[in-house]
Formats: structure tokens, sequence, C-alpha cells
């Protein structure tokens, strides 16, 4: 199955009045460089919980194709509420799930394919001793803490009942450095910021224009999911006319329909991808991730013994 990630942006920063604003040496958003860590890994099944300031991070993250899930109750939620948002959005498709607090940012993209790696159980990184984000949460672990109703901690949960967490030593002291630290928050920016180059490829089909691209992938996984064109819109934080603009754009060039439509009611009815639909999206992914891998081959040889950076 696939894996997801859950970057948990819900409440308010310790120590800054401004979630947009962290004391560090470049404009990149701490909740920013979490998600573009995990796709870094690979990983596109992403969902960012928000509360403080959802509507400032949500347009913040637009860009990066991920889903929003509003936490209603963040000023006296838990961390593990969070968890379990985003965990009950992706369980169904995703056999695993990495979950990393937004003001954790610092963590190194082999600290994520180290843990994705690892077998038998759920891992948690440790660095001289220290535990720290993501912990990478197995299938069993996620039905644990999506039954579990009580006030434990994310890691107890995971450890109870005689499951395993396996504790993976790891050369990262991100794992475990906030962006809101002063004691390590500028010195780790810079360090993650020499890390962060990396190519960078829009995949999109064009025919006499381009037509389809990562913003209709997001809003057509969400349509599979949700039934719903308005609600699949709502997840992605795009107005409700963008999205069928999207819709309809690759219905002309393709000359066939993706969005089956299930017209009544003050709701707008409901949707579902048709067959020639749900195979294009499967297609598409398939492409662009080969792209991806492309693109990352031949940027290590062009620049990786380059000695400019």
């Amino acid at each position: 199955m696939n894996v997801g990630a859950v970057i948990d942006a819900a409440g308010r920063p310790a120590g800054t009045a401004d979630f947009g604003r962290p004391a560090e040496t470049d404009s990149l958003r701490a909740a920013e460089r979490v998600a573009v860590n995990f796709q870094r890994a690979g990983i596109k099944d992403i969902v960012v919980v928000t509360g403080y300031q959802a509507e400032q991070v949500e347009k913040a993250l637009r860009r990066f194709g991920i889903t929003f899930l509003r936490n209603e109750g963040y000023e006296s939620a838990r961390i593990l509420d969070s968890v379990k948002l985003g965990l009950d959005y992706l369980w169904e498709r995703c056999g695993r799930v990495l979950f990393c607090p937004a003001d954790v940012p610092f963590f190194m993209e082999e600290t994520v394919k180290l843990l994705l790696e690892a077998e038998g159980g759920s891992v948690l990184p440790v660095c001289r001793g220290q535990s720290g984000y993501p912990v990478c949460i197995d299938r069993f672990g996620i039905e644990a803490l999506l039954e579990y109703r009580g006030d434990e901690g994310i890691l107890d949960v995971l450890e109870a009942g005689g499951r395993e967490l396996i504790r993976l030593e790891v050369r990262d002291e991100g794992i475990f450095a906030g962006a809101y630290a002063e004691e390590d928050g500028v010195q780790l920016a810079r360090i993650h910021q020499e890390s962060l180059m990396r190519p960078h490829v829009k995949v999109r089909l064009a025919g006499r224009k381009p037509f389809f691209g990562p913003g209709t992938v997001t809003v057509l996984k969400q349509i599979d999911r949700l039934g719903s064109v308005k609600e699949a819109c709502k997840k992605t934080n795009i107005s409700y006319s963008k999205g069928w603009k999207i819709i309809h754009a690759a219905e002309e060039e393709l000359g066939y329909q993706i969005v089956g439509r299930q017209p009544g009611g003050k709701n707008g009815g409901g949707a579902y991808l048709t067959e020639r639909g749900s195979k294009m999206l499967r297609l598409f992914e398939i492409y662009e991730q080969q792209v991806e891998e492309a693109a990352y081959e031949i940027y290590d040889q062009i620049f990786l013994n380059s000695e400019l950076f």
C-alpha cells in the first residue's frame, strides 16, 4: 500500500506570536520545510492539519498539492487529536503514515528514507539517545491510534499491547530541533537550507494548451475519495469554480469524460471518476514518478561532482 504523511500545524507555535515568522535564516516556513522533506522522499499523499491561523497556513501551502483538514478545537486539542484526524483520512489507502509536527522541520530526507526501509513495526528515530520526529506508523499502529479513546500519548499507544516500536538510530539532530528554538534554530536552518537544493520538475500534459498536471491529480484524487467536487475543492483549498474549470479543461483536451456527475439536491449532487478517468489518473502518476526519478539521476550526474555547492 501507499505511504502517507500527516503534518500537525494546528496549534499556536510556542515562543512566537506569528506562525509565519519562525526564527529561521530564510523565508521558507516551518510547515513548508516538512512538506518538502516528505515530497523529496517520494511521498505524495500528504495531509496538513490546520487550526491556528488556518487560512494563512493553507494559502502558503496551497501550491504543494496537499490536503488540508481543520482541527476546529485546536486551542484545547492534543497532538493525538491531529494525528487521528490525518490517519482517519489516510488509513484506507496507506499502509504506513509518517507523522511530524510542523515545528520540527529540520529532519533530513535521508532520515525519512531510513524510516521507510525499516521493517517490523512502527519506527521512531533516535539521535544521541534522544527520540524525535517524524515517527513512521505501521498499519497496526494506525488502527490502534484510531481506536484509542484515552489520554495517553502517541508513543504509549503504539507500544501498548506488546506491539513493537522500533527505535532507529540516525545521525540527524534535526529530528528533535524545533524551528523556534533560539539555540539551534539558526544553525540547523543553515544546514538544512544547503540540503534543500534539488531538481523540481512540474510534469504536465499539453494538447492545444497544458491541461493535466499536479493540480488535476489532486482534485481527481479528492473526488474519488469524497464523491463530491465541492468537498474536493474544500479539502484542496481551491474555489468550486476553479475545480470545475480544471475538470472541464482536461475533458475538453482528452475528448472524453473523466468525472461523472450525479445531479440533485442543494449540495450539488455527487461525483465520481469514470473508468477512463481513473485509468488516466493512474497512468499519469506512473509517468510523473518516472520523470521525477530521471530528473534526479540527471541532476546527480551534472551537479553532484561540480564543486559548485
